[in-house]
């Protein structure tokens, strides 16, 4: 790592991979970034090492340096494998696609399948598996022209659902669609998703719950899927705790 007035450099061997420019960056970056190397590491405790005023830009810094893969997530804190029976929680077409093969057996996995943009069920539904230190999942085809399947959630590592929120209502155009989305509540509709995605959504649950057999557990677990509903195309996406997610704050 080489600094200077305005930048850091990140340097592997003799070749220069990044450099990262703003003002007073040079100050907080460094000791930001060696505080990522033991395992463990959070990164609500990471970008509190930035001054307040930084806190978004370390953020964002964090964000880019995972998208470009130059940072990679350790493997989360795990329990011994398990195999998983869904327990499915919520409606829609996904949970009839679910419901027409046995669920499993085994430690009962909670997985809300949601049709709707409620995002204040989602949260709650985070929080009670949370509060129960129990790992979960949260599949939605609210959006109608894409859906969601979430890493393997968690109790004690790793981000919730409100945490999956909170980034992709930074990552919108609207952002301020979200609050209103959660007020609304159960008073909105359904959303039409077609069936060969259902489908899809489903096997991907399916994969999911066998994925957590394996010792280790494979990175893929803690990847959020995204099915693009016109093209039926799966892409795969990390994604890191929210320091400020008020969902999970009371259990971490």
């Amino acid at each position: 790592m080489l600094t200077g007035v305005g930048f850091v450099r990140l340097v592997c061997g003799e070749d220069l991979r990044y450099t990262l420019r703003g003002e007073g960056l040079e100050d907080w970056l460094p000791a930001l970034l060696a505080a990522l190397e033991p395992p463990g590491a959070r990164p609500e405790d990471v970008v509190a090492l930035a001054p307040a005023s930084a806190s978004e830009d370390a953020r964002s810094v964090l964000a880019r340096l995972v998208s470009e893969r130059v940072l990679v997530d350790a493997a989360p804190a795990l329990d011994a494998p398990a195999a998983f029976a869904l327990e499915l929680h919520g409606q829609g077409p996904v949970r009839d696609a679910l419901e027409e093969q046995p669920l499993g057996e085994g430690r009962p996995l909670a997985v809300l399948v949601q049709d709707t943009l409620d995002y204040g069920a989602a949260k709650a539904f985070s929080a009670e598996r949370l509060r129960e230190g129990r790992e979960a999942l949260w599949v939605t085809t609210g959006p109608m022209n894409r859906a969601w399947v979430s890493p393997l959630l968690l109790p004690r590592d790793g981000p919730c659902a409100g945490c999956l929120l909170l980034r992709f209502e930074r990552l919108s155009p609207f952002p301020e669609l979200y609050g209103e989305l959660e007020a609304q509540g159960e008073a909105l509709r359904p959303t039409p998703f077609p069936a060969e995605g259902a489908a899809l959504l489903a096997l991907l649950v399916r994969w999911k719950a066998r994925l957590a057999r394996a010792e280790p557990w494979p990175a893929a677990l803690f990847r959020l899927q995204r099915l693009d509903a016109n093209s039926l195309e799966v892409s795969s996406h990390r994604v890191l705790r929210e320091p400020d997610c008020e969902v999970c704050a009371p259990w971490r």
